[in-house]
C-alpha cells in the first residue's frame, strides 16, 4: 500500500497526519503550503483541483475534504480503534462532530484568515473578519463546554476528531486568544493530547507546537 498525504504545516491537514501515525502505517508526507500559496501551483492542482489542503492519496485513489479523508482512514483501519462501529449512533455522533469542525469552526476561522472568500471587495475584510472571531469564539467555548463533560471529543477515547480540535485550539492561540485562561478544560485537554506519540511526532515533523 502506497500512501501520501499533500499537507500544510499548521493547516488542518494536521488532523489526518497526526491520525495516520496513530494508525501506524507508512506514509510519504508531500508539503505544500498554504503561506506561499504553492497549493495554487499547477502541481498540486493536478491532485486537487480546488486546490485546498489536504489531499490524500493511496495506491492511486486521490481524497480531498477533511471529514471524508478522516472517516475513510477511521474505517479503513479498523484495528486502531480511532472511528466508531459502522452505523451505529456512535458513527453518526463522529461524523456529526467532524461535519460542525469543517463546516462552522473551521469556515468561522476562513473569515479570519481568508475573508475573500466570502467578499469581493478588501473594504469589506473588516466587518466579515469581526464576525469570524465571533464565530470562532463561540465554537472554543462550545468546545470548551463539551470537554467539561468529556475526556475527548467522543468521548472516553481518542479518535479521529481530536486532532482536528488541537488545530482550532492552536489557531486560536495564534490570534492572541487567552486560551488558557477563557478554555481550561480545552487546555487540559490538550496537554493530554500533546503526549501522545502520535501527536507528538505530527507536532515535531511539521515544526509547530500548539502553543505558539
Amino acid at each position: 500500500m502506497t500512501i501520501a498525504l499533500y499537507y500544510s504545516p499548521g493547516a488542518c491537514s494536521f488532523a489526518p497526519h497526526a491520525v495516520l501515525r496513530e494508525i501506524g502505517v507508512e506514509f510519504e508526507l508531500r508539503k505544500f503550503s498554504t503561506a506561499d500559496r504553492s497549493n495554487h501551483s499547477p502541481e498540486y492542482l493536478a491532485v486537487n483541483p480546488k486546490g485546498r489542503i489536504p489531499a490524500l492519496l493511496i495506491d492511486g485513489f486521490t481524497l480531498t475534504e477533511n471529514p471524508a479523508i478522516l472517516a475513510y482512514l477511521g474505517r479503513k483501519f479498523p484495528l486502531a480503534e480511532l472511528y466508531p462501529t459502522a452505523g451505529g449512533e456512535s458513527e453518526a455522533r463522529c461524523l456529526e462532530l467532524l461535519a460542525w469542525s469543517s463546516n462552522t469552526v473551521h469556515v468561522a476561522f476562513a473569515q479570519i484568515l481568508r475573508p475573500e472568500r466570502f467578499v469581493a471587495s478588501a473594504a469589506d475584510f473588516p466587518p466579515v473578519q469581526s464576525s469570524g472571531h465571533a464565530n470562532f469564539r463561540r465554537c472554543l467555548a462550545d468546545i470548551e463546554a463539551h470537554l467539561g463533560r468529556h475526556a475527548f471529543a467522543l468521548g472516553t477515547g481518542f479518535s479521529v476528531v481530536d486532532p482536528f480540535w488541537l488545530v482550532f485550539y492552536r489557531w486560536g492561540t495564534r490570534q492572541g486568544y487567552e486560551m488558557k485562561v477563557l478554555y481550561p478544560n480545552y487546555t487540559c485537554y490538550l496537554e493530554n493530547l500533546a503526549l501522545r506519540p502520535s501527536i507528538a511526532a505530527a507536532l515535531q515533523a511539521e515544526a509547530i507546537s500548539p502553543w505558539e
